[in-house]
């Protein structure tokens, strides 16, 4: 059976700055997006997605005028008691996701100039001191309402741990993107 390949996925979250409406940052959002997907294909990204705040800005408009966002609403005792949460439920603007088979992919991406630049134009609408990526691998075990990557006695078909846990080391550093 073919080896199966480990997919990386990084994943940013990312607060608007103060005083940035959701219309203002929800229009720079897709037009950055659009921009910044070219980029992602020319360097071979797999996917690049974004995920929004949608559900939680449609909640919050059938609540009081005064808990308009969703941090404030996830927050709230009593709507975490009623729908039974006891998470702590990590609250953001947008959430970026890339998957990509190797880091050459995402070092290649933070040290092209016009991603660089595209950074820059984010400065007054994303507050980047608040931001936090996480950096994983995917294992799927259902795509398309099926399950996947299963052997017919029931284990998955990934690799060890230790093996999908080695991450190739790079001469290169990632980009500087953001000046302090």
């Amino acid at each position: 059976m073919a080896k199966l390949e480990r997919v990386l996925r990084m994943s940013g979250v990312y607060h608007r700055k103060k005083g940035v409406s959701e219309e203002e940052f929800h229009r720079f959002s897709r037009y950055h997006a659009v921009v910044c997907a070219k980029i992602h294909e020319k360097h071979g990204l797999l996917k690049y997605q974004i995920v929004r705040d949608v559900f939680l800005s449609c909640l919050c408009s059938f609540f009081s005028p005064m808990m308009r966002t969703g941090q404030q609403l996830f927050q709230c005792p009593s709507f975490r008691s009623e729908h039974m949460t006891p998470y702590e439920v990590n609250t953001h603007d947008l959430e970026i996701e890339y998957y990509f088979k190797d880091v050459a992919t995402l070092l290649a991406i933070s040290n092209d100039e016009e991603f660089k630049r595209l950074h820059g134009e984010s400065e007054p609408s994303v507050d980047h001191d608040t931001a936090k990526v996480t950096i994983t691998w995917i294992d799927i075990y259902v795509e398309n309402e099926k399950m996947v990557k299963i052997n017919l006695e029931g284990e998955s078909l990934y690799a060890p741990v230790a093996d999908l846990a080695k991450v190739e080391k790079s001469e290169k550093s990632v980009g500087k993107i953001y000046e302090k």
